[in-house]
């Protein structure tokens, strides 16, 4: 008797996947005809501000580790989260003290408005 061969096992089976949905999202609607009537007149049109994203309050940028910790002591005893960021400018290393991020403009406005009644400088960023 012959040895027998072993079976080939077939090839597995692609398995089809489904195809993922791609979801657009609504433009807003924009008014075209101020738009068309401020290009008539020779002015630039009004771009909508931006109100929803990401929006972070920095304090300062700051050369010295010191001041930038004593900003940060100053902030989160008034209850808001802080966070530094190290940048290397020409001018030598800046530690960056930020608050947020916030999801909206208004949010970031009242937390530069409570940073301002504690006598620090506040600028809203957009990321």
């Amino acid at each position: 008797m012959q040895a027998s061969k072993p079976a080939e096992k077939p090839a597995p089976k692609p398995v089809d996947k489904p195809a993922d949905k791609l979801v657009e999202k609504p433009t807003p609607r924009v008014d075209d005809g101020a738009k068309a009537r401020a290009l008539l007149e020779g002015r630039e049109a009004d771009k909508p501000a931006a109100t929803t994203g990401r929006f972070v309050v920095q304090i300062g940028a700051f050369a010295d580790a010191v001041k930038a910790q004593e900003a940060r002591v100053k902030l989160e005893k008034a209850g808001l989260k802080t966070y530094t960021q190290v940048v290397q400018p020409k001018e030598g290393k800046r530690i960056r003290v930020r608050v947020g991020p916030f999801q909206t403009k208004a949010e970031a406005d009242k937390a530069a408005e409570k940073i301002r009644k504690l006598d620090l400088p506040a600028g809203i960023l957009e990321l």
